[in-house]
């Protein structure tokens, strides 16, 4: 009984002590910015913006507070929301030592994939990506595209299998295709591994990872954060730690296997592989563990996040018949013109004989449908953030803030856009701005980094495979769209966050059915 009151009282001690500390920060750190209704004393604005469908918060509260203001974590942790392009470029860039990840994220990123480049910061972070950067330059890309082709026109096969040999058109969830092709691309190029060696087990072990406690279970969510705040938790059992442990240990065997074989089948490529295995300029070779680490959390993050932009890029189109047809029209009058459908050359090429309107459709995608919703960092030292407009109904344009205070930069529904940054359309998925005289306004340049967009983030931690990304997704459109046409099949969509930063569709009234992305297609050759 002693024990319980002893844990009882230490708890009080701490929560009386963070209620103190948040006051000494509230006072002196974010006090005078604005925030939006509250919806929870306890929980924050947290819980609601997890639960929420994708576009119905950051550009929301954008209207009324401006693109700098405050939202509350649990225990009311003020956390600053910077969508300001002078201040995102200073924590991105110009400041970018003062800014790392904050020590949760990183904690959540080495209990499911253990150290790697995903959760490490300064000179181990440069060292990691110095070691992984040859694997995915635009060359290396070029290199093993041919498994790209390959894999999208096995995609097209899954789809004419699942129309029938009976039929012209049916409706199916196009969700798991293509991450399967996804989750083949980078496993076939990066490490010469069939992942349908493993007889299914990395697609159902990498969906668990956004599909399992970490999701969508609210105790979990609400203790990710506050262990945060306090380390003492990190002890206690909980869903997400047991739930990571036995699927890390799981990925753990595959990767090790993976890492064991090195070149594996000579249809295969094994970029990383062979990155990692070469000693470096000090001699030193990577270990078999941070190996393993790499090779986990590189399968999630290429196939993740790839296959959920693809996906939604398909869904546009089917809601926009227009788009993909003139989408369709460019790719059908290229191979008249070459006499052969195009090739990785001509899917990256931007100048003159290139396809154009395939490049304005793939930019306004990683703009307009980022999986990425936020940057989050945490300032390792007090600093001035500089602001361009000034915080919404005062002159002030530059920010102090102290030590550890979070940094959110909403992404999705925020600087991508920012009406203010791309116009009074900016929500309206439109790839001829790409194209037109002046459909850029001047302001998008405020944006420094790749393509004006954070969708791969930007600086010293921009996206190590964007490259790789964004050849995936050109193969893939170029394919697949030429072959079949895409409608919706009546049900209403919505897009939500789940874990692992990614977004994810569901069907409206069947929530409960999971991920999900039902489309009509048709047959068309």
């Amino acid at each position: 009984m002693g024990a319980v009151y002893s844990t009882a009282l230490t708890g009080l001690v701490i929560i009386g002590s963070h209620r103190v500390y948040i006051y000494l920060r509230h006072v002196t750190g974010l006090s005078y910015l604005p925030s939006p209704p509250l919806p929870s004393y306890i929980w924050g604005h947290t819980i609601d913006l997890r639960k929420a469908v994708v576009g119905t918060r950051y550009n929301v509260w954008r209207k009324t507070l401006g693109n700098t203001y405050k939202l509350y974590e649990p225990l009311m942790e003020p956390v600053l929301v910077l969508g300001d392009p002078k201040g995102v470029s200073h924590v991105l860039n110009t400041n970018v030592t003062n800014y790392h990840r904050p020590e949760i994220d990183k904690y959540i990123l080495r209990m499911w994939f253990g150290r790697s480049l995903l959760n490490v910061e300064d000179e181990e972070h440069s060292k990691m990506r110095k070691q992984l950067n040859p694997a995915f330059t635009p060359q290396s890309v070029k290199e093993v595209s041919h498994v790209f082709f390959e894999l999208a026109h096995r995609l097209a096969g899954q789809w004419d299998e699942e129309i029938g040999s009976d039929a012209d058109s049916t409706v199916f969830s196009i969700t798991s295709s293509i991450h399967t092709f996804s989750l083949n691309a980078i496993s076939m190029t990066m490490f010469a591994h069939d992942p349908n060696a493993s007889a299914g087990t990395i697609p159902t072990l990498l969906r668990n990872i956004t599909n399992g406690p970490s999701a969508d279970n609210t105790f979990t969510r609400v203790m990710g954060i506050l262990v945060g705040k306090f380390p003492q938790l990190l002890a206690l059992p909980n869903p997400m730690k047991t739930w990571a442990g036995l699927l890390r240990t799981e990925l753990g065997k595959i990767a090790s296997e993976v890492w064991e074989e090195g070149q594996g089948d000579p249809n295969m490529e094994a970029k990383v592989i062979r990155v990692l295995s070469k000693p470096g300029k000090d001699g030193e070779v990577v270990s078999k563990d941070e190996a393993v680490a790499q090779i986990i959390g590189l399968l999630f993050a290429g196939s993740e996040t790839v296959a959920n932009v693809m996906g939604e890029l398909f869904y546009e189109l089917a809601r926009q018949p227009s788009i993909q047809d003139k989408l369709r029209a460019e790719l059908a009058e290229f191979e008249r013109t070459h006499g052969h459908a195009p090739d990785i050359d001509d899917l990256t090429r931007t100048g003159d004989g290139g396809l154009p309107y395939l490049e304005a459709v793939t930019r306004e995608t990683m703009r307009c449908k980022a999986v990425l919703m936020d940057i989050s960092r945490c300032a390792v030292a007090d600093d001035v953030i500089p602001l361009s407009t000034p915080i919404a109904g005062t002159s002030i344009t530059e920010l102090a803030i102290k030590a550890g205070t979070t940094v959110s930069i909403p992404v999705r529904d925020g600087v991508n856009v920012d009406p203010a940054i791309w116009g009074p359309d900016a929500h309206v998925f439109r790839p001829e701005r790409w194209l037109e005289e002046g459909g850029l306004p001047e302001s998008v340049r405020s944006i420094h980094a790749l393509g004006n967009i954070l969708t791969f983030g930007d600086g010293p931690k921009i996206c190590l495979g964007r490259n790789f990304a964004l050849a995936e997704f050109k193969v893939v459109a170029s394919t697949l769209i030429p072959r079949f046409e895409l409608k919706p099949d009546g049900s209403e969509i919505d897009f939500y966050h789940l874990g692992g930063n990614t977004v994810k569709p569901k069907v409206r009234g069947r929530e409960a059915e999971g991920v999900q992305l039902p489309l009509l297609v048709k047959r068309l050759r």
